[in-house]
């Protein structure tokens, strides 16, 4: 039987889900539109190692941002709500890093390539908090947030090599 608690509970975790999930998805609607942006993405320079298809980067956004609303909700259920510090902390890291992978959006449109390595930076460094904080909290909240930390690692430095390699040369 299902009760009215249980069936809260379910509604809550699938809502927390659906926020980063939906930065995702608008995410990849926004570059999907932008055939602008696509094909100065596609024009860069970038090292061999790089994915080159970039509805690959899509999709990863999506797989590693989608547990953390879940996340996110088992942190606040069991680390007591904002009453406590420690969970206003690992929540308001969560946020930042959410909030910063958002901004990537027009950084990417606007095509700055060295404001999208740092920005991509702090936002690993967020998420590595974040994953850490929820650790602490609840060890099945942080270790649905280590894929989006890994990935948005990975993400920083690919964006550093990137702009490393289309740096214009400076003469001597």
């Amino acid at each position: 039987m299902i009760t009215k608690s249980s069936f809260q509970d379910t509604r809550n975790a699938a809502i927390s889900s659906l926020i980063p999930a939906g930065a995702a998805v608008a995410a990849f609607a926004s570059f999907a539109k932008d055939q602008q942006v696509a094909d100065w993405w596609s024009s860069l320079k970038k090292p061999n190692w790089a994915p080159q298809d970039v509805r690959l980067y899509s999709a990863i956004d999506l797989i590693t941002l989608t547990p953390l609303g879940y996340a996110s909700y088992l942190v606040y259920k069991n680390g007591g709500g904002f009453d406590y510090n420690d969970t206003k902390l690992a929540l308001g890291l969560y946020g930042a890093s959410v909030t910063l992978a958002i901004a990537t959006i027009p950084i990417v449109k606007h095509r700055e390539l060295g404001c999208l390595w740092k920005n991509t930076s702090v936002v690993s460094l967020t998420a590595t908090a974040a994953a850490f904080a929820f650790y602490k909290i609840d060890k099945k909240a942080g270790a649905l947030l280590v894929p989006f930390a890994l990935w948005t690692a990975f993400y920083a430095y690919l964006a550093y090599s990137i702009k490393k390699e289309n740096d214009p040369i400076k003469d001597l």
